[in-house]
């Protein structure tokens, strides 16, 4: 998280549009297992389904 926020501190105003530093500042990995099933794992250890 303190990644994160320290690279939202570098940016000016406003985010309009994907950042790949942001992303990565917040997401250790994904897995796919099936077309329907993608998770990302945070690097807080947090787990999401998408």
């Amino acid at each position: 998280m303190e990644a994160f926020i320290t690279a939202l501190a570098m940016q000016d105003g406003l985010i309009a549009e994907f950042d790949e530093r942001l992303w990565f500042s917040l997401v250790d990995f994904a897995t796919v297992y099936t077309e329907n099933n993608v998770r990302f794992t945070f690097k807080n250890g947090l787990e999401i389904q998408a």
